[in-house]
């Protein structure tokens, strides 16, 4: 799938939950190598609600990635997590019908623009489950291994998140 405009970001409300369940939907194998299990039963509502201890609501983003009108992916980030003037990124993803079009690395610009914008942070840090062979796509939009790890439970499956972060 190209996208012949920029890849945008529409805020999720409640009404939203059964377009981001159609993304959740095209999403089995990332689901596979994090939780082991195809997919979540309550992906959808953990997307909009999901909150590291200690972080407000109001710190919470998540988006649905479009191009054109279509639903290509989604964003969830965490406004001055774990400190002020960082983001975390909690869920970049693109459907698996989309992977392999460049949409990764657009969605990526478009979360720094947005970052650096809206909420005016100078890092974007994130955690890459092990068992999820993606760090290589990180390292090549310009992130870098803190070196921290940490231990990572999913459904079914145990691993090691291995955080990143790059400075804007």
């Amino acid at each position: 799938m190209a996208c012949r405009s920029p890849v945008s970001l529409v805020a999720v409300t409640s009404d939203d939950l059964r377009e981001v369940d159609t993304v959740f939907d095209d999403l089995t194998a990332y689901s596979m190598r994090i939780d082991g299990v195809p997919r979540r039963e309550d992906a959808a509502s953990a997307f909009v609600t999901a909150l590291p201890p200690g972080c407000e609501p109001r710190n919470r983003h998540a988006f649905l990635a479009k191009c054109e009108a279509a639903s290509i992916g989604l964003l969830h980030l965490i406004d001055g997590y774990p400190t002020a003037g960082t983001a975390f990124i909690g869920l970049l993803a693109i459907r698996q019908s989309a992977q392999g079009a460049g949409l990764g690395r657009a969605l990526c610009q478009t979360t720094e623009r947005f970052a650096r914008k809206n909420l005016h942070v100078h890092t974007l840090r994130l955690a890459v489950v092990a068992t999820n062979p993606v760090q290589g796509f990180w390292t090549r939009m310009g992130f870098d291994p803190t070196g921290e790890t940490k231990p990572f439970q999913g459904k079914r499956v145990t691993s090691q998140a291995i955080l990143m972060e790059k400075q804007l």
